[in-house]
């Protein structure tokens, strides 16, 4: 614990200080503020809009590894353009 401190570590008490953590991680200060990316299409959202599915179904349907599938829910959830609601994920109106 002490060299975790020592290193730098911080208090992360809730989801919303993880997440503020987490959107200052890969940002420079340095660098200028890159134009926002063309919003591309991702293929589990094609999926999502025609019905919600679990994640085990999204692997079978798009077959993509389940660690692709959950790496693409979680940054889809942090742009907000998915939610899950009682083990099912759906996608948000834009």
């Amino acid at each position: 614990c002490h060299q975790l401190i020592r290193d730098g570590a911080t208090l992360e008490e809730s989801t919303e200080h993880v997440l503020q953590a987490l959107r200052g991680w890969h940002a420079s200060p340095i660098a200028a503020p890159p134009a926002p990316p063309a919003r591309v299409e991702h293929p589990l959202l094609a999926l999502l809009h025609a019905a919600p599915h679990s994640t085990e179904a999204l692997v079978q349907a798009s077959g993509l590894p389940l660690a692709e599938v959950l790496a693409a829910l979680t940054e889809l959830e942090l742009e907000g353009r998915v939610c899950s609601e009682a083990g099912r994920w759906l996608a948000r109106q834009a």
